[in-house]
């Protein structure tokens, strides 16, 4: 028979690629195949029947599920085993051999990803051709192989077809649902099931608590749980666990507590769920206590438990025990599996120890898309741009395929003005991978472009996008109003209502913002009152700080201060923050006054307080109030954000601070400098110096203003680019007056566009004119 030469063969190559290897690497799974290939290959001609062979092939795909002697719950089809298990029935349906129900439901466990869905379409034609389409258990390992290939449809029309369901079939259906992201549907498959007076397992509360948790359905997971207790589930471990992890889901953590507390055995991946649940909560303390309380209980830590509780310490403030867990993971010998690094890599990341970080990425025997992902995102996250695009680079020359969550990575790195050529490179990678077409990295290209101050490459990026969400239409609204294109983004809302996109609360921030950067108060207001009224969005925090900022930005302070007092939220120092950067528009010094105090009440170190209520101060004249908030400053240590000002040309970074003289070409641009300023004298140009301290001479305070991080970031891209193509910098405070002034002069002398990016939004400065309109 053709099929045990298949055996023999087959027996042959395992053999082989033993030697390759050498058989002390094989892991316990590879090991059992090898015995199980060297024994079929031993059976004699006379035993190789066609009832020996249904056995065969049972045992086969058993070993794909880890089922086959010793097996354990890893699986063999992650071995690649399941192929074999499918060329073997392929063989015995050549032979003739009709497979029989045990056959089948083993071969059907072998179709277990989307890759395999029409093959096991094939073999649910065999099973109707076998008239064993109306067998409860082959029809459940039908709904089971139909679910984990992602055919949801294909699962509920076998189970709507079954002559008789039991347990099983109801359980493998609500999972179904569950696993696929249809949790509702999971609820009411539960609730059929006990209208049919269908007694659930254990399994089945599992499934159905997953679908809960990940619906945040709090009532219904209390319900459930009573039906647990009622049916003496509660004892189960699996299903105790189950419980913590859908109340930790809901942000219910002291039920997740109770639920952990009331286990009489709690093994591993009970430990793991409740310390996860506290982490995922914000309880970084209680979690680390419970890792602690593990450890004292004798439960040994698998590699799960490491990066749970690494993710727990995964923030400034968790570094010192991260540290100290990752010592924990090198004693334990568990620190080489990629996961564990992976999570290393990520608490140092999220610390801001990004040496540390690096350190244990470059010390990893092997690497995976989340290693590399990982560290992009890492220095993303703490604006380390040319560090990010540099490993993407190094990822890709390495050969490693980066995924859609490493473009967004490496996208946010370089949403700044002075890695726009890096974020083309990075775009037209993501051509030829084909990625371009998802919907969240096309997002994030919109996202990076707008970010690097270039309108129309987002603007063509997005009109190409076949699908839009809310995500997109976001980034879009929010991009044009940074960029100071108020009107047209309020024009784009309107577009996504008639495309029938459901506005939320990331839209509206997104609207306001348009509408305080064009300066439209009464619009501003409107949309604030429709926000509820027409869409059932409850205004938080952002959306009235926006409209403190539109009404402070048109000089309306005291209605400003009223939508503080009035709103139904406790007024936060970013709140007013905004009142009191408003303030010195009009130089109100009563309301600043006001402002501060209310900021610095709430946070009490925060520079950026004390230097606006002192620059008010300075603008209104009252020197000696300017210098006694500085002095207040100094005998606090609280040091103010030095200016620093970025732009980048042939490919590196150039950075600068106020009078700074460390660059190379530092003669030139001061050179550079001086004749713009002579130019702009000629055009009507004074210095603004009002809010210098008054302890320095005139000439000093020209001076003081003349030399600004910007200006001079200016003077080196005039000397260092084509004339003609435009210069984008970026700064990392609010423009200040002076500034502004010049770099709209400097724009009409040159010919030359300027793009400048503060901590506040963007300026593009054109033949004199800023788009902010001067209203920043």
């Amino acid at each position: 028979m053709q099929i045990w030469q298949w055996v023999d063969q087959h027996k042959c190559v395992t053999s082989y690629s033993t030697m390759e290897s050498g058989e002390q690497d094989l892991d316990p799974h590879q090991q059992r195949w090898l015995e199980w290939s060297n024994g079929c290959a031993t059976i004699s001609l006379s035993e190789r029947s066609p009832h020996r062979l249904l056995r065969l092939c049972e045992t086969v795909t058993k070993l794909c599920e880890g089922k086959g002697p010793g097996g354990g719950k890893a699986g063999y089809v992650h071995h690649g085993h399941a192929q074999e298990a499918l060329t073997l029935f392929s063989h015995m349906q050549q032979e003739g051999l009709a497979p029989d129900k045990i056959t089948f439901r083993s071969i059907l466990t072998a179709c277990s990803n989307p890759a395999t869905l029409k093959l096991g379409r094939e073999i649910h034609a065999r099973v109707i051709e076998a008239g064993l389409a109306f067998d409860t258990d082959v029809g459940n390992a039908l709904i089971s192989m139909y679910a984990k290939c992602g055919s949801i449809r294909d699962a509920r029309q076998v189970f709507d077809e079954m002559v008789s369901r039991d347990v099983v079939s109801w359980t493998s259906l609500i999972g179904a649902y569950a696993e696929s992201g249809c949790g509702d549907k999971s609820l009411e498959i539960y609730q059929k099931m006990l209208q049919e007076g269908v007694q659930p397992s254990g399994i089945t509360y599992m499934n159905v608590l997953n679908a809960c948790g990940s619906l945040k359905a709090l009532k219904q997971g209390k319900e459930v749980h009573v039906h647990i207790v009622s049916s003496g589930f509660q004892s189960d471990v699996r299903v105790g666990t189950a419980l913590i992890k859908m109340y930790s889901k809901c942000g219910a953590i002291k039920f997740a507590r109770q639920a952990f507390e009331n286990l009489l055995h709690r093994d591993v991946i009970a430990w793991n769920t409740m310390i996860g649940g506290l982490g995922e909560n914000g309880q970084w303390n209680e979690a680390y206590g419970t890792f602690c309380k593990m450890l004292q209980s004798g439960i040994v830590p698998d590699r799960t438990t490491y990066t749970t509780i690494l993710n727990a310490c995964a923030r400034p403030a968790g570094l010192a025990r991260g540290k100290e867990i990752h010592a924990r993971a090198v004693e334990a010998g568990i620190v080489s599996d990629v996961r564990v690094g992976n999570a290393i890599i990520n608490m140092y990341s999220k610390a801001g120890n990004l040496k540390d970080a690096r350190q244990v990425f470059d010390k990893m025997l092997k690497r995976d898309v989340v290693s590399w992902t990982t560290m992009i995102g890492g220095y993303a996250e703490c604006k380390q741009v040319v560090e990010s695009f540099t490993t993407f680079k190094q990822m890709l020359q390495e050969g490693m395929v980066p995924n859609k969550i490493t473009y967004m990575c490496v996208l946010k790195a370089c949403a700044s003005p002075v890695a726009l050529e890096w974020g083309k490179e990075i775009h037209g990678q993501a051509v030829k991978s084909g990625l371009v077409a998802d919907l969240t990295v096309s997002n994030a290209l919109v996202n990076m472009y707008f970010k690097c101050g270039s309108i129309g490459d987002a603007c063509q990026v997005f009109d190409n996008m076949t699908a839009r969400d809310a995500i997109s239409w976001n980034a879009m609204i929010g991009g044009l109003a940074q960029n100071g294109r108020g009107l047209e983004a309020l024009q784009r809302f309107k577009e996504m209502k008639s495309e029938g996109i459901r506005p939320d609360a990331a839209t509206f921030v997104s609207v306001l913002s348009a509408c305080r950067h064009a300066g439209l108060v009464e619009e501003g207001r409107r949309l604030l009152s429709s926000m509820y009224n027409d869409y059932g969005v409850v205004p938080t925090e952002k959306h009235y700080s926006c409209m403190v900022d539109i009404l402070g930005r048109a000089g309306r302070l005291k209605e400003a201060e009223d939508v503080i007092l009035t709103m139904p939220l406790r007024p936060s120092a970013s709140m007013w923050g905004a009142l009191l950067a408003a303030c010195r528009i009009t130089c109100n010094v009563d309301v600043a006054e006001r402002a501060a105090e209310h900021c610095l009440k709430l946070e009490p170190q925060n520079a950026g307080v004390y230097v606006s209520l002192s620059d008010i101060y300075a603008a209104a004249g009252m020197w000696d109030d300017a210098a006694k908030v500085r002095r207040l400053m100094k005998g606090k240590g609280i040091e103010k954000e030095p200016g620093r000002s970025w732009i980048e040309v042939d490919g590196t970074i150039h950075s600068f601070i106020a009078k700074d003289q460390s660059h190379p070409r530092a003669p030139e641009i001061y050179a550079e400098l001086e004749v713009l300023m002579k130019k702009m004298e000629s055009l009507g140009y004074v210095p603004d110096t009002r809010f210098v301290m008054h302890d320095v001479d005139d000439q000093e305070r020209e001076q003081a203003v003349r030399h600004h991080s910007e200006k001079l970031a200016i003077a080196y891209g005039l000397i260092s680019t084509p004339a003609g193509t435009p210069i984008r910098i970026s700064k990392n405070l609010r423009v200040c007056q002076d500034c502004h002034t010049a770099t709209k002069l400097i724009s009409k002398i040159v010919g030359r566009e300027i793009i400048a990016r503060d901590s506040n939004r963007f300026h593009h400065f054109r033949d004199g004119l800023c788009s902010c309109g001067d209203y920043w």
